[in-house]
């Protein structure tokens, strides 16, 4: 793999970006500065003041992309990438690091997703913006924030508020593929002014983009999604304020992706389904009854019934001579408490702001899988996975001069998981976790902030219960391969150390916004994930050192006149694998060969470039027209195989028109009709060579286009 850059280049590039900085503020005059405030911190401050990466996507983005998931946006955050594999792209990697499946075994994401303040990591049809105030993608371990939650990032969504006057809104939108989405929200005061209530539904429908000749449907890859949520804000006092929140999610989405000849033609007999019913409660309490600090209680509560189904061989019986299928549910049931005191100015700890609290968290997750054809075959998995993390974490944060400010952040968790299953496999993995930060943050001009920092994070380690449990259950398993499995029951926690350096500011009287970082990140007993096949396909992650993670982001924003703005976001990445071994997938049929080394190649769904580039020009007052290009490079699906994506720029459109209370917008996805994968597997699946491998592909949205409306009330 060809090095895009060096550490020695990393640095030199952010000391020539922080004396441009500080030339473009010498030669403007310093403005207000507009406030962009991220609710992640554990303050919710102004992004200009936080030192770190971050990606701040406010409602008027979701418009212009007609975006009703994560999926739709986060091409627009650098070095961010998405896997699929099921109706939607719901396992992220951030800087090349998260998950891209999830099929039997328990798994813990590195990107976690955190909804109103409820833990929703590893549940993808979650990471709905419906009535989002902004969506907050954060780049880099949040080892003291969120623990184990955000090895490589967080994504952080935040919904509205209830408000203090009556309001509310109504829309509707329709598209090509029989697209039809309708939402409603009304808001306002239900006792006085000390009681608000809000309320935000949303329906999402599309055939999808597959065709089914065998029995003539067009709508077997589909999404049929219902949403609520209904958020009270109790205003008891002048010291005491409390949110309640619930979130119901009811997806009948159809998964139906693959084809043996890599086409949008995909002939089986038994589709595939993603199916999730979701309710997450939360309540979060904010007192400040006393001088010397603020008391933030979050109490969360989430149930989840997940149904995932596809057909084995992507055909249909007359032509494979069987009809099989898996069919995976999980019951999932979560509970957790953040409990937080946040000092208050005036009440500093030897001249220091101050954060400390106690976090607890507890899952149970009961999974049922059946595999079976019509000639007899069937196999029956039954599981039971429980996890519980108890952490306690602090930050310090100093103010060294009037500009330089040191902070310190710790955190210590401990993490017990349990796994049964019904092949006699019993495992108990549990380890101390620490993470934490050290920053210095540089306030060069009053818009200007250079940062730098060292941080640690973590993720707990997990259990191989699928591959043991075939090692237990076949004596016929090659006995050194039965050896190396038995090895890795049981997978290490994986710890990461993440070093970055940055600028941020405004520039040009406040008309230019830029941001920009390097980074460097290390990764200690790294978690991979390979496929064996024994003769069963079975995953197996492995723990692996030499991992490395590095390079560049930069992110802008310029009105370069009244009525014209253009933006754009571009992320360079190298990745490294370390010592992993992974069986060869075309083994040599006269013996040796059979492993392969990946050390030094690059890590899976990590491509080495991405950009997002695009301008919104405004006419005639209230008219927007908004023309931008998402690319990416090529990435390797997989560790098992050397299967790769190919390139790709994308080119989207819209035009709105934005009146006071009535929106309307036209807007248009990947219209040059793009080809593009988005998930990719290696093996013998093709009717008329079953003994030869092939590579096939879940490919992304074709042009899609519609009318979306709105109306404020």
């Amino acid at each position: 793999m060809k090095q895009l850059f060096k550490p020695k280049a990393i640095a030199q590039f952010v000391v020539s970006a922080g004396a441009l900085f500080s030339l473009a503020a010498s030669s403007a005059e310093i403005p207000e500065i507009p406030e962009i405030l991220v609710t992640a911190d554990f303050r919710e401050a102004d992004v200009m003041t936080i030192g770190s990466s971050a990606t701040i996507i406010p409602p008027e983005v979701f418009t212009r992309r007609d975006a009703r998931h994560l999926e739709d946006l986060l091409t627009l955050a650098p070095n961010v990438n998405f896997a699929a594999g099921a109706s939607r792209g719901r396992f992220v990697q951030i800087r090349g690091i998260g998950e891209r499946a999830q099929f039997l075994d328990p798994l813990d994401p590195s990107v976690g997703l955190i909804v109103d303040g409820v833990d929703l990591s590893g549940v993808g049809l979650a990471g709905s913006v419906m009535d989002a105030r902004q969506v907050e993608i954060l780049r880099g371990s949040q080892g003291t924030h969120f623990g184990a939650s955000a090895l490589a990032g967080a994504i952080n969504i935040q919904s509205n508020k209830p408000t203090k006057t009556f309001e509310g809104k109504v829309s509707l939108g329709a598209g090509n593929y029989g697209k039809l989405d309708t939402g409603l929200i009304l808001s306002g005061p239900l006792a006085g002014d000390s009681l608000l209530g809000r309320l935000a539904y949303q329906s999402n429908s599309t055939d999808g983009y597959i065709k089914n000749d065998f029995l003539d449907k067009n709508d077997t890859n589909n999404i049929d999604e219902q949403l609520a949520r209904v958020s009270l804000r109790w205003l008891a006092s002048e010291d005491l304020v409390i949110d309640f929140t619930t979130f119901y999610i009811d997806a009948d989405n159809g998964y139906n992706a693959f084809s043996v000849n890599n086409s949008r033609d995909i002939p089986t007999d038994e589709p595939g389904h993603d199916r999730q019913e979701t309710t997450s409660i939360s309540s979060t309490i904010y007192w400040n009854g006393l001088s010397t600090f603020e008391l933030q209680a979050n109490l969360f509560r989430e149930d989840s019934n997940l149904e995932y189904g596809y057909d084995w061989d992507w055909l249909n019986e007359p032509l494979t001579g069987y009809r099989g299928a898996e069919n995976i549910q999980r019951d999932r049931k979560a509970s957790g408490a953040d409990i937080r005191l946040v000092s208050n100015e005036g009440a500093e700890f030897f001249a220091a702001s101050w954060v400390t609290g106690l976090y607890w968290y507890q899952r149970e997750v009961t999974l049922d899988s059946i595999s079976a054809d019509n000639t007899g075959y069937k196999v029956e998995l039954a599981s039971q996975t429980d996890t519980d993390r108890l952490a306690a974490y602090g930050e310090l944060e100093w103010a060294l001069s009037e500009q330089l400010s040191l902070i310190v952040g710790a955190r210590v968790e401990q993490y017990e998981l349990s796994y049964t299953d019904n092949a006699s496999v019993a495992l108990d993995p549990d380890d101390d976790l620490w993470g934490g930060k050290i920053g210095l943050e540089y306030q060069l001009e009053d818009n200007i902030l250079l940062y730098g920092s060292v941080s640690r994070g973590y993720k707990g380690g997990g259990v191989n219960g699928r591959a043991i449990g075939h090692v237990h259950g076949h004596s016929g398993i090659d006995p050194d391969m039965g050896g190396f499995i038995r090895a890795r029951s049981e997978f290490e926690s994986e710890t990461l150390l993440d070093y970055e350096v940055g600028a941020k500011g405004w520039y040009l009287d406040n008309a230019l916004f830029v941001s920009a970082s390097a980074f460097y990140m290390d990764r200690e007993d790294m978690q991979a994930k390979f496929w064996l096949q024994l003769p069963a396909w079975v995953q197996c992650i492995d723990n692996v050192d030499g991992g490395e993670n590095y390079g560049i982001e930069l992110e802008s924003r310029w009105q370069v006149l009244e009525n014209l703005s253009i933006f754009a976001s571009i992320g360079l990445l190298d990745t490294k694998l370390g010592d992993l071994e992974v069986p060869d997938p075309d083994p040599d049929p006269n013996g040796g060969g059979d492993w392969l080394s990946r050390d030094g190649r690059s890590q899976a769904h990590a491509p080495e470039y991405q950009f997002n580039i695009g301008g919104e020009l405004n006419f005639l007052n209230d008219f927007y027209l908004t023309v931008e290009v998402d690319g990416k490079d090529e990435f390797y699906f997989a560790y098992s195989h050397d299967e790769k994506s190919d390139s790709y720029e994308l080119v989207h459109s819209s035009i709105s028109y934005r009146g006071e209370d009535l929106t309307i917008t036209a807007w248009g996805r990947n219209l040059t009709d793009e080809d593009y994968q988005i998930r990719g597997f290696y093996f013998d699946n093709t009717p008329d060579d079953y003994r030869t491998n092939h590579a096939y592909y879940q490919f992304g949205e074709p042009r899609v286009y519609g009318v979306a409306a709105s109306y404020k009330f």
